[in-house]
């Protein structure tokens, strides 16, 4: 025996089927499509349009207690079809029957595009009696049915007879319809708004075809419009629906020719792209009929009727006055609304617009009107972020410069910096940016100071090595290496440079008779880390002047140099020991380090090639940027003419086994 559902249960009764009540028809198919008869007809009238029909006849009650009737002429549905479609919840239309239906007009065929897709449509004769009958006729077969809410179930249905027709379609049937009834000629107001767009399609209400007369005044407004260079009118009828519909596609454009619909009614024009989408409000209100008979006789219609030939001088003519047109309508039903959004952005910023002086308080607000109006498919949200931006410029010492940087780049340039701030804080590209900044500008002057003779290598050469020690190997990237004035003070003694003018300006480093030598170290500490024990690694740049070719002598003046810092008890055992010397040439029996007694090794380096080794370390990002801004000054746009075969010639695995 099962409980009734309707009963209360307690600990002596036990409820043991799921049921449903009224309520759950207004969570699954929306509370408007069962409780407002206009949305409810529409949906209805909507499944007829989807059917393939080409006339539908509605017998609308003028008083409660009567029966409801809407027929329509369409495909129909066989047995098999009707348990398929009407017997599965969330029904997928456009997965089991695609989004568009093929009408017959004679010979020809016509491919319609559909308005449903979620199969939600046929529940709305719930709105008129919890029960209705469904007759649907295919194949020769006439089948009917009733369907009715259910209390373990959403809906039921049963079967109830069937015959043999001629005919196809389908009609829904209710026999008493419950709760208060609109007037009939509200009904037609109601479908004159939404279907009037193909003259093909025939909607009926009481044996009165719907036109436009029956669209109240103030739904219905026509207007004319002059095209630039020929000498006729075209008509745009614009139907207001004043309420939006669940789908904008019964809504948009449609063209008229000859009194039939050419291609679909929608939002396809770019133009209209750019100033609505199907989400919005009037994208869900508006019809703008448009009646281009002329487009006829231009032979600007495709034979299908389809669409029209986009390349058609009287079609592009006539097309750019229409959608202007319609802009300037749109623009006007969308000011109140893009007032009420701009003014609710500035109200987000006042504290902002405080900080303004009057003439760029002013230019700002005029801004934001600018880009509400350019753009109204921007929802609050979006212009208030641009508004921000805005004021923030506006505030900010550099104000609309970013603006203007941001104009110049192209659409995929603004994708990749899209990308750039996705996957980078502003902080943390810019202190990386402005390193590879640092170095590859050192580069180009290290580049320019030893091709020149004239350099002196104490005040110009020096101090650049001094900061590109990261040139002679990655080692150097961490360690800290700072000047040694000690050891500094001890060459300036042994070899007579005490007098020289540059030791007093740079201590780090010693000028001899024919090149100078800088020393910088880091110390080495005993277990605790508590005090210096010593030097753990020195590093000795010997600079040669241009000109000078770097053989046994010169390498060999170079250790001298770190023997008598042994000598002097400033280097111990373990300390490590690197010295370059570096020039214009190399002899050719040099090329490779020297080591001394296990204690020192001593690299020659031409500075063309330890320019070469800097790009490489750089990955060749010399070449890569030659455009950057902070290159392109005096004297650098000469450098990157000259050929760049050092980057070119060897793959980046190459370039990095080398770099190290």
């Amino acid at each position: 025996m099962t409980t009734d559902p309707t009963q209360s249960t307690n600990e002596n009764t036990e409820q043991t089927e799921l049921f449903y009540e009224d309520r759950f028809w207004e969570q699954y198919v929306g509370k408007n499509l069962v409780t407002d008869p206009v949305i409810a007809i529409v949906e209805l009238v909507a499944n007829c349009w989807d059917a393939g029909a080409k006339k539908v006849e509605i017998s609308w009650p003028e008083t409660s207690d009567l029966p409801l009737k809407i027929g329509d002429d369409g495909e129909g549905m066989t047995k098999t079809e009707f348990y398929r479609r009407w017997g599965g919840m969330s029904y997928d239309r456009i997965l089991h029957q695609g989004d568009t239906v093929q009408v017959s007009f004679g010979d020809a065929v016509r491919s319609r595009h559909v308005f449903g897709k979620n199969g939600i449509g046929r529940f709305a004769g719930f709105c008129f009696s919890s029960r209705y009958s469904v007759a649907t006729a295919k194949n020769g077969e006439r089948n009917t049915f009733i369907v009715r809410k259910g209390s373990t179930r959403p809906f039921e249905f049963d079967y109830i007879s069937s015959e043999p027709t001629q005919s196809t379609g389908t009609t829904i049937e209710v026999q008493k319809v419950t709760g208060s009834i609109i007037p009939a000629e509200t009904i037609r107001t109601e479908l004159g708004r939404r279907f009037l767009t193909d003259p093909s399609f025939q909607v009926l209400v009481n044996g009165v075809r719907i036109a436009f007369e029956d669209i109240e005044n103030k739904g219905l407004e026509e207007i004319h419009i002059q095209v630039p260079g020929l000498d006729v009118e075209v008509a745009i009828k614009i139907i207001d629906a004043r309420r939006p519909d669940p789908t904008g596609r019964q809504h948009g454009v449609a063209w008229h020719v000859l009194g039939r619909l050419v291609g679909d009614c929608g939002w396809k024009d770019p133009e209209q792209n750019s100033l609505i989408d199907g989400r919005r409000v009037e994208a869900k209100r508006f019809t703008f009929i448009v009646e281009a008979d002329l487009l006829h006789e231009a032979g600007a219609v495709k034979p299908d009727w389809s669409g029209f030939e986009e390349e058609n001088a009287t079609f592009k003519v006539v097309n750019s006055a229409v959608q202007s047109a319609i802009t300037a309508r749109l623009l006007e039903v969308t000011k109140d609304k893009r007032d009420e959004t701009t003014t609710n952005v500035r109200r987000s910023f006042a504290p902002e617009a405080r900080q303004m002086s009057p003439l760029r308080r002013e230019r700002w607000n005029e801004f934001i009107n600018q880009v509400a109006e350019a753009c109204p498919s921007l929802k609050e949200q979006e212009l208030t972020t641009v508004a921000g931006v805005l004021a923030k410029m506006e505030v900010a010492g550099s104000r609309y410069g970013l603006l203007h940087k941001l104009h110049a780049l192209s659409s995929d340039e603004i994708d990749k910096l899209h990308d750039v701030l996705t996957e980078w804080t502003v902080d943390t590209a810019k202190l990386v940016l402005d390193e590879i900044q640092v170095r590859l500008k050192l580069i180009d002057e290290l580049t320019l100071k030893v091709t020149d003779t004239k350099t002196l290598e104490v005040q110009e050469l020096q101090p650049l090595f001094h900061r590109g020690l990261w040139i002679f190997g990655p080692e150097f990237e961490t360690v800290e290496l700072t000047a040694n004035e000690g050891m500094t003070t001890v060459i300036q003694r042994l070899f007579g440079a005490t007098n020289q003018t540059g030791s007093r300006r740079r201590p780090d480093f010693a000028i001899l008779p024919s090149s100078s030598v800088g020393l910088l170290s880091r110390p080495s500490f005993d277990r605790n880390f508590e005090s210096e024990t010593g030097v753990a690694h020195l590093v000795v740049v010997e600079l040669k002047r241009p000109g000078v070719v770097i053989a046994d002598k010169e390498i060999s003046q170079c250790w001298e140099y770190i023997a008598e810092l042994y000598r002097a008890g400033l280097l111990q055992e373990g300390s490590r020991v690197e010295g370059f010397v570096l020039g214009s040439e190399i002899d050719p029996i040099e090329v490779e380090g020297r080591e001394y007694k296990g204690r020192a090794i001593i690299y020659p380096r031409s500075f063309s090639g330890i320019l070469t080794q800097a790009k490489r370390r750089l990955l060749c990002l010399y070449d890569k940027v030659r455009s950057a801004p902070f290159l392109q000054e005096v004297g650098i746009n000469e450098f990157l003419e000259e050929p760049q075969s050092a980057c070119d010639e060897l793959p980046i695995e190459a370039e990095l086994a080398q770099a190290k």
